[in-house]
């Protein structure tokens, strides 16, 4: 199980800005494209970005699917669980509704009343290129086809956001439009575990407390490795 985070790559210029009321923007991007290698040298396949976003569904229908400015930084001590964390005092914009156009995955987002959401809202209204990148975990396999390798993300694949970013990793990212349409969005627990929320085995591996069990159920790992 890697964490992933997609380094930014692209940018584009915002357009059809709208405001709403209480300082706040909407706005409608892509937030990824399915089937296809990006700069980053990984390709999702549609149906597993499907998988992830389904587990996040309920929590955008709940209104707490949230993003941060920019992707955190690994500094070595506790950076596994921030790395699949988002932090209230980081986060930017909320998650209204999240949907496909054709092979890229689209969402209607919001900016926060907080300091980081209104610095994406004052850069979107300036005209600075603004995109949003994948961040969560999953498994990698290195494929090659046509003479080109790179990097296939295999199931299960956890999503943990997609943060604003200034050079997304894959084609599309770009802010596409600033719409008024209002939705709710969505809260999901993790239950604490052994390590910040997280169950770690001894070779380094950690996965969310569910998917461990389901894993542990399909004899893929021993249950006896869980307390290693």
């Amino acid at each position: 199980m890697y964490i992933i985070t997609e380094a930014p790559m692209i940018r584009a210029i915002p357009k059809k800005l709208k405001s709403l009321k209480e300082g706040k923007i909407r706005l409608k991007a892509c937030l990824q494209t399915g089937d296809v290698v990006n700069r980053n040298k990984r390709r999702y396949s549609k149906s597993l970005i499907e998988s992830g976003v389904a587990n996040v569904n309920s929590r955008v229908h709940e209104g707490s699917l949230l993003g941060e400015l920019d992707h955190p930084v690994a500094n070595g001590n506790g950076s596994v669980v921030r790395q699949v964390t988002v932090l209230f005092k980081e986060a930017s914009h909320k998650f209204c509704e999240i949907g496909w156009e054709g092979n890229k995955l689209v969402s209607v987002m919001e900016t926060l009343r907080t300091p980081n959401g209104e610095i994406l809202k004052n850069l979107a209204e300036d005209g600075i290129p603004v995109g949003f990148s994948f961040r969560g975990m999953g498994d990698l396999k290195q494929v090659m086809e046509n003479g080109n390798t790179f990097f296939e993300v295999r199931p299960p694949l956890h999503v943990v956001t997609w943060d604003a970013v200034s050079y997304p990793s894959h084609d599309g990212a770009n802010l596409i439009e600033i719409t008024e349409n209002v939705t709710k969005m969505v809260y999901e627990s993790v239950g604490v575990c052994d390590m910040g929320g997280l169950v770690c085995t001894a070779e380094g591996h950690c996965y969310f407390p569910n998917d461990f069990d389901r894993l542990v159920e399909k004899r893929i790992i021993r249950l006896t490795e869980k307390f290693k």
